[in-house]
């Protein structure tokens, strides 16, 4: 069984559950309502527009720290990478370049060279830190992108997203609709990215 956990309610799984579905079961719950104790075989943590420097402002941060430390195979998104790379010791701050929204196109090396320059989805202000003994696996222009320590992915970008939820981030958070036209014209191409990533991360 994989859990999802949820750090606001128009950043779910998405596509994510998805393509997991085919193969596995999803139990998603909302960051809040964690109590420390749940196990899982996988975690997927998904984004939100709290910070993890913030994490006093959060008790249910801690918890998280403590399910990522215990649990063999992880999966973080934006938020979630820069949870990931906290509990494995490293830093997350405020981007020192700026924010990252839109379609952007990054470069992967390592494990993940296979896929070449591929565009994906951003919505971050804030970046992480390599953890000590992370294999780099992606990173743009600004910023680290993507790592990968044991089981445990994090993720910069988002691979959840198609045009229907990225509508209702703009609503929510607000946005240049843009956006959405640009994810609209990459939507296809963005879902055989995640559906890579999310096999071979399946796989590990």
């Amino acid at each position: 069984m994989i859990l999802g956990i949820i750090h606001h309610p128009v950043e779910g799984l998405g596509r994510i559950k998805e393509i997991i579905e085919e193969k596995d079961d999803v139990k998603e719950i909302r960051a809040e309502e964690l109590t420390g104790r749940e196990t899982a075989d996988s975690i997927i943590l998904m984004g939100g527009p709290m910070g993890v420097y913030e994490h006093d402002k959060y008790p249910f941060m801690e918890k998280e720290f403590e399910i990522i430390r215990r649990t063999p195979k992880v999966l973080g998104i934006c938020l979630g990478s820069q949870l990931l790379s906290y509990a494995l010791g490293g830093q997350v701050t405020p981007g020192s370049f700026g924010e990252e929204k839109g379609i952007m196109k990054i470069r992967t090396v390592s494990y993940l060279k296979n896929l070449g320059d591929i565009h994906v989805f951003q919505w971050h202000g804030d970046t992480f830190t390599l953890p000590e003994g992370a294999d780099l696996l992606a990173y743009s222009d600004k910023y680290f992108q993507a790592f990968l320590k044991g089981g445990k992915l994090g993720l910069q970008f988002h691979i959840e997203v198609d045009a229907k939820m990225v509508k209702s981030w703009i609503e929510t958070y607000g946005g240049d609709e843009e956006i959405l036209q640009q994810v609209k014209e990459h939507e296809e191409e963005l879902f055989q990215t995640a559906k890579r990533i999310v096999k071979w991360w399946s796989d590990l």
